[in-house]
């Protein structure tokens, strides 16, 4: 949601704004270049997470190869967690805003068009004389209601190109809806740069008007709430299964939230206003690894989250990772000995990685070896080895963690009893072949 917000403060400022999503278009930087060259803009605004940072600097270099005169702008969760380092390593980006920036770029634009002083708009880092300049922290945005609604229709088609992952869904059209910023855990391996602990999230009301906006506008029939923590306001989230429930709106949905925020109360109304599944962020079958990690949860709570969830009626889903702080092959067994002792539905394993602002990030040699290159900062890859490990065991241990997981009976069924018409067959036999051939790669090489 973050580029239909800044696209929404811009235009309730007067500004023509587009937006062009080179990801969800599946386009080339060379592609996404020469289509921003063609609308021959003013100004242009560009994204990153850590992963990407490397694509989007070539973006902006093939940008400023054609039109040398236009400000580039970078924000997003990268350069608020490495603001210096990134303008240094890449000096294509003439502008840097930092944190939340919903008032920051109407501000920016505004002054640039203006002529004004930009040492006068908070959030912002500039060049002066060879030098970087901060022009001061901004204050958090408290109530996001005070926001423009959401621009999605600047967006490519809201079904077509923004639908997650068919298998993981119950009803199509789908989307993803995020309606809080933050997450008041402070797990080492979290980036807090942008929101820190504290959370702003929007009101009930507002988040039921983005729903029916969707649901009315756009088809959409299934939301998957990508909050960090979906349940962590009780309060808005009894309002907003309240307001579900009254208005009756063929509609399914999903979210995220920890264990340990979790009741009774809360998931029977969830059940109610159409909640059908929810991942918790277990990380650990190791209590020593989770008190590390400064997780602050206990594998008691989160076996009663997980029970009562199923009991609710929800299914208990949960993301795990491999290979932490002072991990060692007894604690990765336990962690997977504990996925399959809870009643599970879906589980991802990925591999510890330390993100930029995270306090793992800075601190990650003092556990192991850190590989730091940015583009390998996803998850995805074993960057992060613990000193008791190799990355070829962190490796073999992701790839059995899934294989004893999914290659059981029940969770074969379950899959099974899926299908309905053969698009789903298709569906979840690509997904199964998929797995296979991730388990089976490089099999040879990291067996131990």
């Amino acid at each position: 949601m973050g580029l239909t917000n800044l696209a929404a403060s811009l235009r309730e400022r007067g500004f023509d704004v587009k937006i062009l999503d080179g990801a969800a278009l599946s386009l080339s930087c060379e592609e996404v270049a020469q289509l921003t060259i063609k609308k021959n803009p003013d100004f242009v605004g560009l994204t990153a997470v850590t992963s990407s940072i490397g694509n989007t600097s070539k973006v902006a270099s093939l940008i400023k190869e054609h039109l040398n005169k236009v400000k580039i702008i970078i924000g997003g969760p990268h350069f608020t967690a490495i603001p210096e380092k990134t303008l240094q390593l890449y000096p294509q980006f003439d502008i840097g805003c930092f944190g939340e920036s919903d008032y920051t770029i109407s501000e920016l634009i505004s002054s640039l068009t203006a002529g004004k002083d930009l040492r006068q708009v908070k959030g912002l880092f500039l060049r002066e004389n060879g030098n970087l300049l901060f022009t001061g922290l901004r204050e958090r945005v408290r109530d996001l209601d005070n926001l423009p609604f959401p621009a999605w229709d600047l967006l490519p088609n809201l079904a077509k190109y923004y639908c997650p992952p068919v298998h993981t869904l119950k009803k199509i059209p789908a989307s993803m809806l995020v309606t809080s910023r933050g997450c008041p855990g402070q797990c080492i391996f979290c980036d807090r740069s942008m929101f820190g602990n504290n959370v702003s999230f929007y009101s009930a009301s507002y988040v039921m008007a983005m729903i029916k906006n969707l649901y009315q506008n756009y088809g959409i029939r299934e939301i998957q709430f990508r909050d960090d923590n979906f349940v962590a306001i009780k309060k808005r989230l009894m309002e907003l299964c309240n307001l579900l429930i009254t208005e009756k709106l063929d509609i399914v949905w999903t979210c995220m939230g920890r264990a340990d925020m979790i009741n009774p109360e809360m998931l029977n109304m969830m059940k109610r206003a159409g909640c059908w599944q929810i991942w918790y962020g277990i990380e650990s079958g190791s209590q020593k690894v989770l008190d590390v990690i400064n997780k602050k949860i206990t594998l008691e709570e989160i076996k009663k989250a997980v029970l009562e969830t199923e009991k609710a009626g929800i299914e208990p889903c949960a993301t795990f990772i491999i290979g932490h702080p002072t991990e060692t092959e007894d604690s990765i067994n336990a962690t997977i000995k504990f996925s399959l002792s809870l009643p599970l539905k879906e589980a991802h394993f990925s591999f510890m990685t330390p993100f930029p602002g995270s306090l793992l990030y800075e601190k990650a040699g003092e556990f192991g070896t850190f590989n730091n290159d940015w583009k390998m900062l996803s998850g995805w890859f074993p960057v992060f080895v613990p000193k008791e490990l190799t990355e070829d065991k962190l490796v073999f241990f992701n790839k059995q963690a899934f294989r004893k997981f999914y290659f059981r009976p029940r969770i074969v069924l379950s899959y099974l009893k899926k299908i309905k018409t053969l698009t789903h067959l298709r569906i979840y036999l690509n997904g199964f072949l998929a797995l296979l051939e991730f388990l089976i790669k490089g099999r040879e090489s990291n067996r131990m």
